[in-house]
């Protein structure tokens, strides 16, 4: 099981400054807490990730990611994305599953936001999380030159139905 408690505390400091607006479109009583955040994060193998280009222009992609250490982990190769956030060391993962009409019967959904600065590392810290990423991926990434390290600084989540 994912160790989703350093995620769950910069959640909790997420909301804590959160804008009124915010908090009416993501309630704090409807976010994910430990079990139903860990699970999203679990059954769901791939998120999308949000860089910026170096004109400004947004970039997202889907992308597989493990969580370890209370950080999202991204294999990637040279490239726009290792180019964006060599100029631009931020970054965004959106991770979310499920029907989103509320008002269709049943209908049941889950979404969780992260945004954080990134640190690119090396090949050889695949050591660090080689058991988790065999795990969810099967394969191990050897074909990544870069791993990215998103380290949260603001989390939102959400499960409605």
């Amino acid at each position: 099981m994912i160790d989703v408690e350093p995620l769950l505390e910069v959640q909790r400091s997420s909301y804590a400054a959160a804008s009124d607006g915010l908090r009416a479109a993501w309630p704090e009583w409807q976010a994910l807490e430990d079990a139903g955040m860990a699970s999203l994060l679990e059954v769901n193998r791939y998120c999308v990730l949000a860089t910026a280009r170096l004109d400004g222009r947004a970039h997202a992609a889907p992308v597989a990611f493990v969580v370890s250490e209370g950080s999202f982990w991204i294999a990637t190769l040279p490239g726009l994305r290792l180019r964006n956030l060599q100029s631009t060391p931020w970054a965004s993962v959106v991770v979310m599953d499920g029907v989103a009409d509320e008002g269709e019967e049943g209908a049941t959904h889950r979404a969780l936001t992260a945004e954080g600065p990134v640190v690119l590392h090396e090949p050889a810290v695949l050591a660090r999380f080689e058991k988790q990423w065999l795990e969810r991926h099967t394969d191990a990434p050897d074909w990544a030159e870069v791993f990215i390290e998103l380290r949260p600084q603001r989390i939102f989540s959400h499960a409605a139905g």
